[in-house]
């Protein structure tokens, strides 16, 4: 016979058994809506100045580089750049125009002032460069200057004129003096103007310093030519350039320098060269103990 405590037993752990399995079954079976009522989040009045977009090192930052993005109340940094409202907020954001990043910002990254310069902060010209450039500065002025339309961030060829010694055909032992200008460095960033390292508005400005980021060579050179002659600025353009069309307007005899007899007839007439831009070539004739140099002249030349 079956002992009556043991149906008692088998009972109650068969009952045990049953409501675990139930309470873990709830466990595991949570209804979807409850889920999705942890996860969900009520937008957050609150808005943050961030990067709109990925902003290397170096980089002047533009107002299409920012915008405001709302951000959960309980993670704001006393670091951020929170908007105050929406009439202020214009002007919050101005604030950073014509900043550069000293480290990388991601899209969507709050910017802190830790990782941009401002203009006219210690360490901003530093920021500005390209690894391995360094910044350089000449005098300029309204005319040498391209009066005030050259701004920070255009590339512009630099031109030096100076005084050159030339011989006079047909007598090698005389010298004289002509005016020369060529063109020495091509190509080059412009950083600054005076002090002022953008401007908004883009209107001219006449500025008495420009700066410029170049190789170490090219400072040697600059700082050179400083002391040569007069240096002089040529914006470029920011559309691609045609090479063929540059080479075959100024395939000269010369290249990319112009002398003064080229500009000018009455020099070229007393150096005797002939027509201004005339290209001469001379040609030495020896009879017996007679040497006689011939100068002659392209006569199609100044039709290029």
């Amino acid at each position: 016979m079956i002992n009556i405590r043991s149906i008692v037993l088998i009972t109650v752990a068969l009952v045990v058994a049953g409501i675990t399995a139930f309470l873990a079954r709830n466990l595991v079976t949570t209804p979807q809506g409850e889920q999705t009522t942890i996860i969900q989040q009520v937008a957050s009045d609150i808005q943050i100045l961030v990067a709109s977009n990925d902003i290397q090192t170096g980089y002047f930052l533009k107002k299409d580089d920012l915008e405001w993005q709302s951000w959960p109340g309980d993670n704001i940094n006393k670091n951020y750049t929170q908007k105050e409202n929406e009439q202020s907020a214009e002007s919050q954001m101005d604030i950073f125009l014509g900043s550069v990043a000293k480290a990388p910002i991601s899209a969507g990254e709050p910017i802190l002032a830790g990782r941009i310069v401002r203009p006219g902060a210690r360490g901003f010209m530093a920021a500005v460069l390209k690894p391995g450039y360094r910044a350089v500065s000449i005098s300029i002025n309204s005319r040498t200057g391209l009066s005030g339309f050259i701004f920070p961030g255009d590339s512009v060829d630099l031109l030096l004129t100076h005084t050159v010694e030339e011989k006079i055909p047909g007598n090698e032992d005389e010298v004289i003096q002509i005016q020369a200008t060529e063109t020495v460095l091509t190509d080059i960033r412009v950083l600054a103007i005076d002090t002022a390292m953008t401007n908004e508005t883009n209107t001219p400005s006449i500025g008495k310093i420009a700066t410029f980021e170049v190789l170490p060579k090219q400072a040697e050179k600059i700082a050179l030519m400083s002391r040569m002659g007069e240096l002089s600025l040529a914006l470029r353009s920011l559309a691609v350039e045609d090479a063929g069309t540059i080479v075959k307007t100024a395939n000269y005899r010369r290249s990319n320098v112009t002398y003064a007899d080229e500009v000018s007839k009455v020099i070229a007439e007393k150096n005797g060269t002939g027509e201004g831009l005339g290209q001469k070539q001379i040609v030495k004739i020896v009879r017996a103990n007679t040497i006689e140099n011939l100068v002659f002249i392209s006569p199609t030349i100044n039709n290029r």
